[in-house]
């Protein structure tokens, strides 16, 4: 089971949601034993299986989890463990097919502290033993131990579960409402302990709701091995006698993604989840790239066209930017974005003023922090009739599905706007709509992938095009990550899609800069090293607090700070861009310069003298 801890260690695992709340759901009294539904009513729980491994789950978890000898005793079962187990198992094998992990659920005696301190350890001790056992010989992939909220019996669990096998063990603790552990202990000193216990995957599920599960889970990064989470749909709301869980499933999806960002490798959900939970969960884990599976691919090989053959032009061939790129040129573009309204003349105003001055182009984004703007793609056709430019346009994944986002990048080659920015994008809860559905059918690389393929004149589905487009593809890349490894596995990976450029993020730490320099130069991808100028002390704040990849150092902060107090934050700003530029000119092949509010002569004060 390497594999397993090798897609944990990538991220964006994904488990499936709850068992126990959908039996109830689906008329299983709470007075009945949920794992005896093994033996009753297997079609019930194969169907839940199969549910979840169609929303995305890429692990099933075994409907065990209360399957051993002292929670069985209490509705006369106890004598049924062994055959309720292998049931457990066999269920959810039939259903994986080999296309998805089987998890062995293993959960709590039961017992509180005192007691498994007591006369009554040992016996606890042999039926989390015994069921150990059983799962593990009816051929579970890994062990899940799971809402435990007596850290001692977690720890006493996975010494056992590592005695038995060499499996992967995922063991999971459940916190109090805040966000502290049995008798104070925080998410960091619960992780240490589980480590050194010899978990392969520590984490926590239950408990509560998405913020929860966040604020426990995220402290536990640090601690070097994969960590997961699985939240509750929030707090259960008793209507007509039924607990009801009512979170939006959408929002688990924004979860999803804030907790992958932050370094959680592996997600499922937990009481109250059902399969559109976790299917808005897939869409983020599809963007980390655990494996490949949901990927678009292009058939007959991603560089050739329909006999095999590349037929991609030269980088060169491909218009005047794409040309500046492959003669090795310094280029320059300044981000202007459309207006609110649908008056473009400032915009091409400053576009004309920006080609006067020297900049090689300029990028429009899509829908950026997820506003509401015209299409980029009208502000793009404009500019370019109007100055002679040739735009870099951004398309976003979020909110065009496989089908649109295609007929939207054709449309694009048909009216000449051949330089594409292909980002993944932000969530909608992000901006002014968040009901508005966040898409997501691919992320980056599978776009990247797709317009490689129509550069060979071949479509995703493997048929011949009429001909091949010409588009020059860049990416984006965050050289301040908080997960920077997969950052940087990522890259290799638009690079790999077809990429043939890249445009970072803001860098306000030389050493940051320095790094994800020296760690891409075997790529061979032309940088444009992304700058943002300050307009002031609270952009700065806003920006180092609100957006991820963008931490300022210190130092930045006090300048900026001083400057302010001194009347004069925008002119520090522009000497912060500057001296950035100025230190890497040598090492980079461009600068992308995003200034603040669309004030484009700003963008000019930062440039003068590079160009």
């Amino acid at each position: 089971m390497k594999d397993f801890l090798q897609l944990a260690r990538r991220g964006g695992l994904l488990f499936d949601g709850a068992m126990g709340s959908l039996l109830y759901e689906r008329g299983v009294f709470l007075t009945n034993c949920f794992e005896a539904v093994n033996l009753s009513q297997p079609e019930l729980v194969r169907q839940i299986h199969q549910e979840y491994l169609q929303a995305g789950a890429r692990v099933l978890t075994t409907n065990t989890f209360g399957a051993n000898a002292y929670r069985l005793a209490r509705h006369g079962l106890a004598d049924k463990a062994d055959e309720i187990n292998r049931a457990g198992v066999r269920l959810a094998i039939e259903v994986a097919g080999g296309g998805a992990f089987v998890a062995g659920s293993v959960g709590p005696t039961g017992l509180g502290l005192e007691a498994l301190a007591g006369e009554e350890g040992p016996r606890a001790e042999a039926a989390l033993r015994a069921h150990l056992e059983v799962l593990l010989d009816a051929g579970v992939d890994v062990v899940c131990l799971e809402t435990f909220y007596v850290l001692a019996e977690l720890e006493m669990a996975v010494r056992l579960a590592k005695s038995l096998t060499d499996k992967p063990v995922v063991a999971q603790y459940t916190f109090q409402p805040d966000g502290l552990g049995k008798g104070g202990l925080t998410p960091e000193q619960v992780g240490r302990r589980l480590v050194e216990a010899g978990a392969d995957v520590v984490g926590a599920n239950c408990g509560g709701g998405p913020d929860l599960l966040y604020n426990v889970t995220v402290p536990m990064v640090p601690l070097g091995v994969p960590v997961m989470a699985q939240a509750n749909a929030g707090r259960p709301e008793v209507i007509e006698g039924r607990a009801i869980y009512v979170a939006n499933p959408e929002y688990f999806g924004v979860f999803a993604r804030r907790l992958l960002k932050a370094g959680v490798k592996v997600l499922g959900g937990c009481c109250g989840t059902n399969p559109e939970h976790i299917r808005r969960m897939a869409g983020a884990a599809r963007m980390f790239a655990a494996d490949d599976r949901h990927r678009p691919t292009i058939e007959g090989g991603e560089a050739g066209g329909p006999a095999g053959r590349k037929v991609e032009l030269p980088l060169g061939e491909r218009g005047t930017f794409a040309g500046k790129i492959a003669r090795g040129e310094f280029v320059t573009s300044v981000e202007l974005n459309p207006p609110v309204g649908f008056d473009l003349g400032k915009r091409i105003e400053a576009a004309k003023a920006l080609r006067d001055f020297g900049v090689t182009s300029i990028n429009i984004a899509d829908g950026p922090r997820a506003s509401l703007r015209m299409t980029n793609l009208a502000m793009a056709l404009s500019v370019a009739q109007a100055t002679g430019l040739e735009p870099l346009l951004h398309v976003c994944c979020r909110d065009r599905n496989f089908l649109g986002l295609q007929a939207h990048v054709l449309g694009c080659h048909a009216l000449g706007i051949r330089n594409l920015v292909i980002i993944t994008g932000d969530p909608p809860k992000m901006g002014d709509y968040p009901n508005a559905t966040a898409v997501y059918d691919v992320d980056s690389v599978g776009l990247l992938n797709v317009v490689t393929g129509y550069n060979n004149a071949v479509d995703p589905a493997g048929k011949p095009m009429p001909e091949p487009t010409k588009f020059l593809k860049i990416t984006g890349a965050e050289p301040a990550a908080l997960d920077y490894d997969r950052e940087l596995r990522r890259l290799e990976m638009k690079r790999d899609a077809g990429a043939e450029a890249v445009m970072t993020q803001p860098v306000y730490d030389p050493r940051i800069a320095e790094r994800f320099l020296d760690d891409t130069r075997s790529l061979g991808l032309p940088i444009l090293l992304g700058v943002i100028p300050l307009a002031s002390f609270r952009n700065a704040t806003f920006i180092h607090k609100n957006i991820p990849g963008m931490q300022m150092p210190a130092y930045v902060l006090e300048r900026m700070e001083q400057a302010d107090a001194a009347g004069r934050g925008q002119e520090e700003g522009i000497a912060i861009a500057r001296e950035a530029l100025g230190a890497f000119r040598d090492r980079i092949q461009g600068a992308y310069i995003m200034p603040p509010f669309d004030r484009h002569k700003v963008a000019m004060a930062v440039l003068d003298g590079f160009l």
